[in-house]
């Protein structure tokens, strides 16, 4: 397997086998310690500091699942090249716990996300993620539809 399909597998198996199955003891294996997030999931108990981090990841998959209790991650697509990934994934999930600030609503939520991850030494050292905010808002019934 060449380095760029390392890559996508290593990547591969954090949504698939630790984030969708919620196996947060395998993150030792595929997170680095010093990892660089650039989009941490906010949460109330983490300083910033520390939603940039190895704890940000692992807090990452417990707040998604404390607020969509069936939250799963597809992935639609993997690109690599050298050391970083690109990932188009749809994340799915019924809203029943608080989520940034949110009650539970009780909506089925679906949305399209972007990610980019750097791999070295066969660990994720850096990750920056992009999702439609707004579209999750509009879904939870929090924000009303942008005009066309």
């Amino acid at each position: 397997m060449s380095t760029s399909e390392e890559n996508k597998a290593l990547v591969r198996r954090y949504y698939e086998e630790a984030f969708n199955q919620e196996r947060t003891g395998l993150l030792d294996e595929l997170i680095a310690e010093n990892v660089v997030n650039h989009d941490p999931l906010s949460d109330e108990t983490l300083t910033a500091e520390e939603a940039r981090g190895f704890e940000g990841f692992r807090r990452h998959v417990e707040v998604a699942h404390e607020a969509f209790p069936d939250a799963t991650v597809t992935i639609e697509e993997l690109i690599a090249e050298g050391d970083t990934v690109a990932v188009r994934f749809v994340f799915e999930g019924t809203h029943e716990g608080r989520f940034g600030g949110i009650e539970p609503t009780g909506n089925r939520v679906s949305g399209t996300n972007m990610g980019f991850f750097r791999v070295e030494d066969g660990k994720i050292v850096e990750r920056w993620l992009e999702s439609d905010n707004l579209e999750l808002l509009e879904q939870l019934g929090v924000a009303g539809p942008v005009a066309q």
